[in-house]
């Protein structure tokens, strides 16, 4: 019966780790209406998006081959009046996607365990309020329904991520967005040796005490993120150095997932449309000492620094992306998700997969 699967699934370790070739995998499709439906009214400033006009994130996405996301994510942009600047139309993103469980012993066997729904706002300066909901839509959490012997329960997402200010912010708005700019030197150890890497002048998304709810099984505690997603965008790679924490069995743990996902154009993008993110990412990477400095590698260092080693814990693979365009903006996005597990606990999975899905605008923008 497909009604013992929940408690199947609640049985496997989830903290023990596990290599697994496509653990984030499906597709996504996205419509950038935004992009092709501009203010004609004067109400907004020059080339503002119009009036309700909405991006639209269609995903099925299957994690640890245990849990397929499946629906949609829309989102609004903010908008200010054209003269005083004055919120015009309020920013949003608004969820309402389904959790379906696979019955391991048998994956074509499924049932719907309930949902990541509701919507966050998001402001004029840029900045995600994941406790704060659009009228109508209720926060953003995720609910889940119970399902034989298994109960089901509600847990709220909560927080802040600050992001880039809009281009319709305005000079004094971009002015803000320039100031908020970073130099930052990331090191990571490879074969032992420390590398470095400085970036000027990159983008930081940073989380601000994100609460990435529990769910959507059990075995998935509510987690706490802080830390950045910084971008660098003359390079188009982003540089991951965030902190999440949670509870299991009473006891407290500490992860930190830091490296690059990096934006790659194929030579003849401008007539295919293709292009991909690759993903190399790890997880509690020890940090570099002082005696790591001194022997610092040699030779191609920057190689070096984005190498992809399989061997350590930590999430490679690849976003593809066939773009369709309109004079030189991207319209319409299909995206194909191959990111493997390495030595990383379905925990440490499930919240990688989580982060992904908050940064779906950032990611995509262009």
């Amino acid at each position: 019966m497909i009604l013992a699967a929940p408690g199947l699934a609640l049985a496997d370790g989830f903290t023990d780790p596990l290599t697994m070739k496509d653990a984030i995998k499906g597709s996504m499709t996205i419509t950038f209406d935004t992009r092709t439906h501009t203010d004609t009214t004067g109400k907004a400033p020059d080339g503002s998006p119009a009036l309700g006009a909405r991006d639209r994130y269609d995903l099925d996405l299957d994690v640890l081959n245990s849990v397929v996301f499946r629906g949609a994510i829309e989102r609004q942009p903010w908008i200010p009046s054209s003269i005083l600047g004055r919120t015009l139309q309020e920013g949003y993103f608004d969820f309402d996607v389904r959790a379906i469980l696979k019955n391991p012993a048998n994956p074509s066997q499924t049932v719907t365990l309930g949902g990541w729904v509701g919507g966050l706002t998001v402001d004029g300066n840029g900045q995600y309020h994941l406790a704060e909901s659009p009228e109508g839509m209720g926060q953003l959490r995720i609910a889940t329904d119970s399902i034989g012997s298994v109960s089901g329960f509600v847990s709220n997402f909560a927080g802040q991520i600050q992001g880039r200010v809009p281009e319709q912010a305005g000079l004094m708005g971009l002015a803000d967005r320039a100031s908020k700019r970073i130099d930052k030197t990331y090191t990571r150890l490879v074969d032992g040796k420390a590398v470095s890497h400085v970036v000027e002048g990159a983008d930081p998304v940073e989380f601000q005490s994100v609460t990435l709810a529990q769910g959507p099984l059990a075995g998935y505690p509510e987690s706490r993120v802080n830390g950045s997603i910084d971008y660098d965008p003359e390079e188009g790679i982003w540089y991951l150095d965030v902190a999440v924490s949670y509870s299991v069995a009473g006891a407290q743990q500490r992860d930190r997932y830091s490296g690059t996902i990096r934006w790659n154009e194929d030579p003849n993008r401008e007539a295919n449309g293709l292009g991909y993110y690759e993903v190399n990412v790890r997880l509690n990477e020890k940090a570099a000492t002082e005696a790591d400095a001194f022997a610092a590698a040699t030779g191609d260092v920057e190689s070096a620094f984005f190498a992809t080693d399989v061997s350590v814990p930590g999430f490679t693979g690849r976003v593809s992306y066939v773009d369709t365009f309109e004079d030189d903006s991207v319209v319409a996005s299909k995206v194909v998700y191959t990111v493997d597990a390495n030595s990383a606990s379905k925990v440490q999975t499930m919240n990688f997969a989580k982060i992904l899905f908050l940064m779906v605008g950032p990611f995509n923008d262009e």
